[in-house]
């Protein structure tokens, strides 16, 4: 095969040029390097859901391997026949299988491989109870611990929203109608065990209706909330500001705290990793976290961990709607 630059070269040495020449080019575009192909695309959302439904640098990363490839440098040194022979033995570098169709050029502000994400996975599901004797989950609680001490506190009076399915709310709604629920109905949750009573809040009406995830009629309250607690924040962000925003940022991208419910049962081992999350918060002082809606990538929730018994303490009933 003719070739443009590299005429003394082997076919095998000009294969490892065309790689080297197109992972520079990769470095120079975009400071990135593949997270997923085609491939292995539904495999990275499912091990890093939060990055997938709301990292918009993610979900804007996709891109053709025939239009990187028109647009690189690498035009100035392979001609086009050149170009179309070696590109068809590219490897995705995270599933090894070939690279073709949509690549997605994105990566993650911290060290990703660091965190084993499926042994603690594995651990949780099959022995919770020892979630503690695994190296990460015991890093997550002395960053927790650590944490407390610069985080936020919620803010006074602040403006929250809770629904109901409308038919268990009476006509003429009430601030007790959108309350705890008493212990003896609550199933394990995101954040709180089998009859632990939570308060699980929204930031919008869309919010809301995200979250609950029926078709049918809800009672939604507009909830001003006077409870200035700790929170701990597992919102996603671009700001790793060193190894313990590291740990957060794992905690608020992996499926450890943002897979999507997968049962309506009342065993949810895929909540196993944010009830530990929620014990550490709660031993260590917090009132309350805030994270990403895994049903709304836009939106955010809080859960008050241990909201008092008179719930009109702390909220007030704003307004309802039913949508």
């Amino acid at each position: 095969m003719q070739s443009k630059s590299f005429s003394a070269n082997t076919l095998e040495e000009r294969q490892d040029i065309f790689e080297e020449y197109f992972d520079r080019d990769l470095e120079y575009y975009f400071t990135s390097r593949i997270s997923c192909c085609e491939h292995c695309y539904d495999d990275f959302c499912r091990e890093w859901p939060g990055t997938a439904s709301r990292d918009q640098n993610f979900r804007k990363s996709g891109m053709e391997i025939g239009y990187f490839l028109d647009q690189s440098r690498i035009q100035d040194d392979f001609y086009p026949e050149e170009i179309a022979f070696f590109s068809k033995n590219l490897k995705c570098p995270n599933c090894h299988a070939a690279l073709e169709g949509t690549f997605y050029i994105f990566e993650h502000s911290f060290v990703a491989e660091d965190f084993d994400l499926k042994s603690i996975a594995d651990l949780a599901r099959t022995a919770p109870f020892l979630l503690l004797s695994h190296p990460f989950a015991e890093q997550v609680f002395e960053v927790i611990k650590r944490k407390f001490d610069i985080a936020e506190t919620l803010p006074v009076k602040a403006i929250w929203y809770r629904g109901r399915m409308a038919r268990d709310v009476l006509s003429s709604p009430t601030l007790s109608d959108f309350g705890p629920p008493p212990a003896a109905k609550v199933a394990e949750g995101r954040y709180n065990h089998a009859g632990h009573a939570m308060l699980y809040l929204a930031d919008s009406l869309k919010t809301v209706q995200g979250e609950m995830r029926v078709s049918e009629p809800i009672a939604v309250a507009t909830i001003e909330l006077d409870f200035p607690c700790k929170v701990l924040d597992l919102m996603i962000s671009d700001d790793v500001g060193g190894d313990d925003d590291e740990v957060i940022q794992c905690l608020a991208r992996s499926t450890l705290c943002a897979a999507p419910r997968k049962s309506d049962g009342w065993d949810r081992p895929e909540y196993v990793f944010t009830r530990f999350v929620a014990d550490c918060a709660r031993h260590t002082g917090f009132g309350a976290i805030r994270y990403g809606s895994v049903q709304h990538s836009e939106g955010a929730n809080v859960v008050i961990l241990d909201p008092p018994l008179e719930f009109g303490s702390i909220a007030r009933l704003v307004t309802t709607d039913s949508v």
